[in-house]
């Protein structure tokens, strides 16, 4: 039996000749196991010029990051994939009695909800903490055998990041005045002790003398019981339980606070203030100082 010819199409005869193959590429022809829709030939062509889609998940172009759907969460990519969502936390480490000049050497300062991150402040009383997700929550901690454990309000990372977030720390000698003159024994094993400024617009710890808002109310959600605050501090910063308002000092305490998060409010005619949260965990005294407490706006 004679074996079976199978006759070549014209295709498959023009794909063999000279010359062809460019007149082929023009017209898009070829056999059906080769021909390639248009959906492969735009992958193609994406893949070989590295165009840039923001979003989709790879770096391509001029892009910095892409993450994805994750794009413009705090830690990933911007939105424009122009770089990572991250921001700078950084301040000073002060002594109460030795504002607005002094500086704490070779104290811990920590972050509560980055407890991996921290770091030691040098002669200059200088802390900085680089790379921290825009949006999240940053409570600043500060340790140093000579004052007692001092702890910041708790604040929101912004784009632009944090600057000026101070330790206005006390020594131990001057916490217990303060608890003396307050007559309470502070129990650190179940209460923390609250503490901030209302202050000036424009004033801050960084200024010399008094840099406090008078005549203003201060309030906390959840409330306390009237035993434990506000107790204001007179002008001659020391806490003077009676004052119903702030002095030129514009310091309040509560005390023998319940471990919880607690929200600052100061009202005063025609004033608005920017409000505080606090993080209240027994044995530490949580102070938000000025720029960073209840600041007239």
């Amino acid at each position: 039996m004679r074996p079976r010819l199978v006759r070549p199409s014209l295709p498959g005869l023009l794909l063999r000749r000279p010359g062809v193959l460019v007149l082929c590429g023009l017209l898009a022809c070829g056999d059906a196991g080769s021909a390639g829709s248009d959906g492969d030939t735009q992958a193609t062509t994406q893949g070989e010029t590295g165009d840039a889609v923001c979003g989709d998940g790879e770096v391509a172009g001029d892009e910095a990051c892409d993450d994805g759907p994750d794009n413009g969460v705090g830690g990933k990519c911007k939105a424009d994939c122009s770089g990572l969502l991250v921001a700078t936390v950084e301040g000073d480490a002060i002594p109460f009695d030795a504002s607005p000049n002094g500086r704490i050497a070779g104290a811990e300062v920590a972050i509560l909800e980055f407890p991996e991150r921290t770091v030691v402040t040098g002669a200059d009383g200088k802390f900085k903490f680089e790379g921290l997700p825009v949006g999240a929550d940053v409570t600043l901690t500060m340790t140093h055998p000579d004052y007692h454990p001092i702890q910041t309000g708790t604040h929101v990372v912004p784009e632009a990041g944090l600057q000026r977030i101070t330790f206005q720390a006390v020594t131990h000698a001057i916490y217990d005045a303060l608890a003396a003159i307050v007559m309470v024994t502070p129990n650190e094993s179940e209460y923390c002790q609250m503490v901030t400024t209302v202050t000036r617009v424009g004033k801050s710890i960084y200024d010399e003398g008094a840099h406090g808002e008078a005549d203003v109310v201060v309030t906390l959600d959840p409330p306390l019981p009237a035993e434990n605050g506000p107790v204001y501090f007179n002008s001659s910063v020391i806490p003077e339980p009676g004052l119903t308002e702030t002095s030129d000092d514009g310091g309040v305490l509560f005390v023998q606070v319940p471990p919880g998060e607690y929200t600052w409010t100061a009202t005063k005619a025609g004033a608005e203030f920017r409000q505080v949260r606090m993080k209240c965990r027994a044995g530490w005294l949580i102070n938000a100082a000025p720029p960073w407490g209840l600041q007239r706006l």
